[in-house]
C-alpha cells in the first residue's frame, strides 16, 4: 500500500530543491572533472542593477576603480562589470582583466565570429538607453571561447554592461 506521507514529503523536498536552484544554472564539469560555475541571466541583471546604481551615486573614477577590482563587490563568479565611454569608445573599466584593455579604444573590437560587438552594444544604448547583445567571447573561467549574452545600460556618457555565458546556443 502507498504511504501518502512519504509521497507528499518526497514531493515537497523535490519542489524545494527545484525552487532553490531556479535562479541559477547548474555547474558543468570541465575536462578535469572540476565544476565550472555558470551564472544565470537574473544574476547578471542584479549585478548590472547594482553597478548602475553605484555609478549614479559615485564619481566615475570611484566607480571605475570598484569595477576594476577583481576581488571586490562587482566581480562574482564568472560575472564582472565593464564600462565604455559612449563618445570615445574607450574602455574605462573591465573587471575581467583590467590590465589587458582599460584605457584602450574598443569600437573595432570583434568577437571570434568577426562581429563588432562593442559597436552593437553602443548602438543599443544610443537608441534606447539599454540593450542586449549576443556574441562569442573568451570565458576566463573555462579559458574557452563561448556564446555570451551581455546586457548594457546607459549611465550619462557611459555604457555599463554585464554579460553571462550560456551553455549552448
Amino acid at each position: 500500500m502507498l504511504n501518502w506521507k512519504s509521497l507528499v514529503l518526497a514531493t515537497a523536498v523535490g519542489l524545494a530543491a527545484v525552487t532553490a536552484t531556479a535562479g541559477r544554472l547548474q555547474p558543468q564539469k570541465d575536462e578535469q572533472g572540476f565544476s565550472v560555475y555558470r551564472s544565470a541571466p537574473a544574476e547578471a541583471g542584479r549585478l548590472l542593477d547594482r553597478a548602475v546604481e553605484y555609478m549614479q551615486d559615485n564619481s566615475a573614477a570611484r566607480a571605475f576603480a570598484a569595477f576594476n577590482n577583481q576581488a571586490g563587490q562587482f566581480h562574482e563568479n564568472d560575472l564582472y562589470v565593464f564600462v565604455v565611454g559612449i563618445g570615445d569608445g574607450v574602455m574605462h573599466a573591465y573587471g575581467g582583466a583590467p590590465e589587458a584593455i582599460v584605457g584602450d579604444q574598443v569600437l573595432d573590437l570583434r568577437d571570434a565570429s568577426g562581429m563588432p560587438f562593442v559597436q552593437a552594444m553602443l548602438d543599443a544604448v544610443k537608441r534606447e538607453d539599454r540593450g542586449t547583445v549576443d556574441y562569442v567571447w573568451l570565458n576566463r573561467v573555462t579559458n574557452k571561447v563561448e556564446p555570451k549574452t551581455t546586457e548594457v545600460r546607459r549611465v550619462g556618457d557611459y555604457m555599463v554592461g554585464v554579460g553571462y555565458y550560456s551553455l549552448a546556443r
